[in-house]
């Protein structure tokens, strides 16, 4: 009976990959915070995992390390697994980020360097990221290297706008005639009191139509935060919550896509 229901979730695997004509890929935007607003990610400011979102938001306040994984729709062969530092220098912002998505059979991985510096209220970054790709039992693999670029400005105490480019020099995988994806984001955030933080995206893939993404995160007490969101092609939902205190935070959340069904994330982020 264990054989049978492992035989269904293999084939039940293979129909869902076979439903997509286009390559399946894992999260581009790491973080429990951003899944669970929505995918929202390139005007949130301070942002521990702005690394792979808008390098430009990246946290300048403390030395951090961070941990983060995702369960996409329930399947282990479609787990991302994230790790991001930053460390401030009197020269700006270092970053660092480390991404691997899938499993034997198919993995992606992504190894991220960033700076980031700021003079007033305008703040600019660019990331250097290698990424290698690699397909099971000896049908290839590939790498290439991508630059992204990121700009943020703090218009009020209150009010961020951001814009991010991915992989503006288009890169190509060595052997592998596949590009990697580059996109477009702009978007803002708005605080309100400190009690609430709005955040809308509008992103456009080069290969995919416009996508919107919009989401809440309130302060529910004393560091309890929660967190709901929306993000349009392909449609889904999210929500969660997190908990921050001034060493450390830790954020769950879960995105709902309209037919694949749920995905689960948490990261874990440490301040020195």
């Amino acid at each position: 009976m264990i054989r049978i229901q492992h035989i269904l979730y293999k084939i039940t695997f293979g129909i869902i990959l076979a439903l997509f004509s286009f390559p399946v890929h894992g999260q581009l935007i790491m973080g429990a915070k951003s899944l669970g607003m929505g995918q929202t990610s390139v005007a949130l400011p301070q942002n521990n995992w702005a690394i792979f979102a808008n390098p430009a938001t990246i946290n300048t306040e403390n030395t951090s390390i961070g941990f983060y994984g995702l369960r996409n729709y329930g399947f282990s062969e479609l787990t991302d697994m994230a790790a991001a530092a930053t460390i401030p220098t009197k020269f700006g912002v270092a970053g660092f980020g480390f991404h691997r998505y899938g499993d034997n059979l198919f993995n992606e991985m992504r190894v991220r360097i960033a700076y980031k510096h700021e003079w007033r209220m305008l703040h600019f970054a660019v990331t250097g990221n290698y990424n290698h790709i690699s397909f099971g039992s000896g049908y290839g693999s590939g790498g290439a290297l991508g630059v992204d670029v990121g700009l943020a400005a703090e218009l009020t105490d209150d009010l961020w706008i951001g814009a991010r480019s991915s992989n503006v020099n288009k890169p190509e995988y060595q052997d592998i005639d596949e590009e990697l994806p580059r996109d477009i984001i702009i978007g803002f955030s708005y605080s309100l009191n400190e009690l609430a933080l709005f955040a809308f995206d509008v992103a456009k893939d080069v290969r995919f139509p416009v996508s919107y993404r919009g989401g809440i995160e309130v302060d529910i007490f004393q560091g309890l935060l929660g967190r709901i969101g929306v993000t349009t092609e392909p449609l889904s939902f999210s929500g969660g919550f997190g908990f921050s205190q001034e060493m450390w935070a830790v954020n769950l959340a879960v995105q709902k896509h309209e037919l694949l069904g749920f995905s689960p994330g948490v990261d874990f982020m440490i301040k020195f």
